[in-house]
């Protein structure tokens, strides 16, 4: 379970069936599951049950301000940890970042490793399923905000 310290959260204990988030709301949560299991669907679908305390919920919508990309729902009697101001957690809480940022780090390389095996398969059919190739070049080029290399220093100062 990630290191938290709990400044900055609320306690919240929801019953079995309730909604955590739904998709395609917005929201400014983020929940850590601290005991019980919930359900991950996307679009109907499911993607995970998930029971391991230090799960974490609600990341993408609040680093990308969006809204929420799966629905998650309680399986059983589950208690979280939540806030309503992430940003400010996440730049309070180095280590708790730190974990946020390599559990997207693990999804994201599931995905690239899927999306290449997908490529693959898929890179020779001469009908619609040859487009897969065309729509993940695409997405490989989605960039975030740009970013400026350096520092803060001063770039002529006298080092």
């Amino acid at each position: 379970m990630p290191s938290i310290d709990h400044s900055g959260f609320e306690e919240l204990t929801l019953a079995a069936g309730e909604t955590v988030l739904a998709e395609g709301q917005a929201h400014h949560d983020l929940l850590v599951l601290m005991a019980g299991a919930v359900r991950v669907t996307s679009g109907g679908t499911e993607i995970s049950v998930i029971d391991r305390p230090g799960a974490v919920f609600g990341e993408m919508a609040a680093l990308l301000d969006g809204e929420a990309t799966a629905t998650v729902t309680t399986l059983v009697e589950s208690r979280f940890l939540r806030t309503h101001d992430p940003l400010a957690v996440l730049r309070d809480q180095p280590g708790f970042a730190l974990e946020v940022a390599t559990t997207l780090a693990h999804r994201l390389d599931l995905v690239t490793r899927y999306l290449a095996d997908l490529r693959a398969q898929y890179a020779d059919r001469a009908d619609h399923l040859g487009v897969v190739d065309e729509v993940l070049e695409s997405l490989l080029q989605q960039q975030g905000a740009g970013v400026e290399p350096g520092s803060d220093r001063e770039p002529e100062a006298p080092y």
